[in-house]
Parts: structure tokens; C-alpha cells; sequence
């Protein structure tokens, strides 16, 4: 069963503190890494996590992966977190590379009282929403940037990175920044890797195929005409923020879909089903293939304001 991250925060009390009390500074909050990381490998996600404290609160971080994709679920736990009021995102860079970026979060409270964060889906890589260079003076206007295209899964590049990763700070949006001093991610990707691995198998595909696959699923026509209307309205937006409820369909290589289900559900039961349905009734993929080119099975894992919305006015 998968453990909430919250049961995190209880079993903290239990390690025994690492390190010292962070000395003051004018600089963000250090929190240094206290006990291990954590797997948690669930039937439908993988949860790692791991407490950090400054010697006198706690955070606990968790990257959860619900797909073979170079994109994690971001939470943070923990009161010494606090977000100004007015603020809707917040800013975090992954050190030393340093590069700005920014989340927009969903807030709650644990049953312990502990605040918690979810930023949503962030990348495990260089980041693909940074614009084109910017041009030196005098020199020609830089180009315009072109569509934003995810780029393609790659387990070694993702690894490479997160090896160059020491720390994750975060900043704008809050009354004191932190830092998480994580130390490399390396290790703890590769087992989240892993967990993803086991995930495809329980879904009935071929996770050693499917590394080599040359073309991923993609819905041959417009997939929201195959949603019925008036399913989802403009107040339940709010419900897919944080990367929740993403819709998992399963496509065999004739293209068909072959089942369909929702993860991390924030939508209520009857529109998840009627959403499926619809997707079960309509849907029409090209098919992933093979490392020789040979259609096969696999899946479409997709976030509903990214591939299933309709667009305004249609």
C-alpha cells in the first residue's frame, strides 16, 4: 500500500539528526539530508522521499512518477515553509546549474498539521521551457522561439543530470528560502528508474521493449472531440492542477485503446468514467514502435488541460 508522505514527517522523530543546527545567515535555510531515501512502489506510482532538517525543523521532499517519462511530481512537508499570501508560484532552481524556474503549487495541510506543497510535474533535466539565447548588442535579433516540443525520454541524459545535482533551492514566493542540500540524485533516480520498470510490467508491457521503442503513442485525431461536452466545466479546472488526475490509456499495436484509468483522482468518480468512456468509444492512436519499426503495444499517459480539453469556443 503506498505510504503518504505525511507518515514521513512522523517517522523523522525517530532518526537520529545528522546534522548541526544551520548557523545564521542572510542566505536561504540550509537543510541537510537525515536518514535514507525512501521507495515507495505503488500499483499505480512510485513515491522516493527523504527528511532534511536545519537541526531544528523538518521538510520532507518526495519525487512521485507515474509514467517512463523525464518528468517527476514534486512535494514538499513541512511548516518551515511558508509561501506569501499573494504568491502563486514559487521559484526553485536545481544547484549548482542555478537555472530559474517556476511552479505553481497547490497547498493543503497534512493530518499532523504539517503544510504541504505539491508544485506538480518538473523536469529532471536541462530546462525545456527556457527561451532561446538572447542576442549580444549589435548582434542579429535572436530567433523566435518555436513550439515547445517535450523532448523525447532519455534514461541516461536524465541520470547524467541529476549526478551534477547537489542541492535544490527555493526562493520567490517565499518568506525564507531554503536549501536542500540532496547531495547527487543520481542513486535515487536510478531506483525511481527502476520502480517505473516494475510499473510497465504490472501493466502488461514489455518495459526491456519499450526502452528501445522509436516512436512513443499519439492520438491520430484532435483527442478532445472524443470527450463528451459539458463532462468537465471551467470550475473544475481547478481540480488538475498539481499534475493530478492524468488519464492512463492503454494502446495495443493495432492502435486501439484497450483499457483506460486515472490516476491521483481529483475529479469525482462519474466524469473519470465518462471521460474514459469516451476516450474508449472514440479514440484512434498511431501506434508506438519497436526498436525495428514494428508497431506495438503501449500507453498514452496524458494531463487533461494538455491533450483532452477542448479548446475555447469549440
Amino acid at each position: 500500500m503506498k505510504q503518504p508522505i505525511a507518515s514521513l514527517l512522523a517517522c523523522a522523530a525517530m532518526l537520529t539528526v545528522t546534522a548541526p543546527p544551520a548557523a545564521a545567515q542572510d542566505g536561504p535555510q540550509v537543510f541537510t539530508r537525515t536518514g535514507t531515501w525512501v521507495l515507495d512502489a505503488g500499483e499505480e506510482s512510485c513515491q522516493l522521499a527523504r527528511v532534511f532538517t536545519n537541526g531544528t525543523d523538518q521538510v520532507s521532499l518526495a519525487l512521485e512518477r507515474n509514467r517512463a517519462d523525464n518528468v517527476a511530481r514534486m512535494v514538499l512537508v513541512g511548516n518551515a515553509i511558508r509561501t506569501y499570501r499573494a504568491a502563486a508560484e514559487v521559484g526553485y532552481r536545481f544547484l549548482p546549474a542555478g537555472d530559474q524556474r517556476t511552479a505553481r503549487y497547490i497547498r493543503s495541510e497534512t493530518p499532523e498539521g504539517q503544510a504541504y506543497f505539491n508544485f506538480g510535474s518538473v523536469f529532471i533535466g536541462p530546462n525545456p521551457f527556457a527561451g532561446p539565447p538572447v542576442a549580444a548588442p549589435g548582434a542579429p535579433p535572436a530567433a523566435p522561439p518555436a513550439e515547445f516540443v517535450v523532448p523525447p525520454y532519455d534514461r541516461a541524459a536524465e541520470l547524467e543530470f541529476a549526478a551534477g545535482i547537489t542541492a535544490i533551492e527555493f526562493n520567490d514566493g517565499l518568506f525564507a528560502p531554503i536549501r536542500l542540500e540532496t547531495g547527487s540524485l543520481r542513486g535515487a533516480m536510478e531506483a525511481l528508474q527502476a520502480c517505473t520498470d516494475d510499473l510497465l510490467l504490472t501493466w502488461g508491457i514489455d518495459w526491456e521493449k519499450h526502452r528501445a521503442m522509436t516512436r512513443r503513442v499519439a492520438p491520430a485525431d484532435p483527442a478532445f472531440e472524443w470527450i463528451p461536452a459539458g463532462v468537465v466545466g471551467f470550475e473544475d479546472f481547478a481540480a488538475f492542477g498539481g499534475a493530478r488526475n492524468p488519464f492512463r490509456v492503454m494502446v495495443g499495436a493495432d492502435g486501439k485503446p484497450t483499457a483506460c484509468h486515472a490516476h491521483w483522482v481529483s475529479l469525482n468518480p462519474r466524469q473519470n468514467e465518462r471521460i474514459c468512456a469516451g476516450i474508449m468509444q472514440n479514440g484512434n492512436f498511431t501506434p508506438a514502435l519497436d526498436a525495428a519499426g514494428e508497431p506495438m503495444a503501449s500507453y498514452w499517459m496524458v494531463d487533461y488541460m494538455l491533450g483532452l480539453a477542448r479548446p475555447f469556443g469549440r
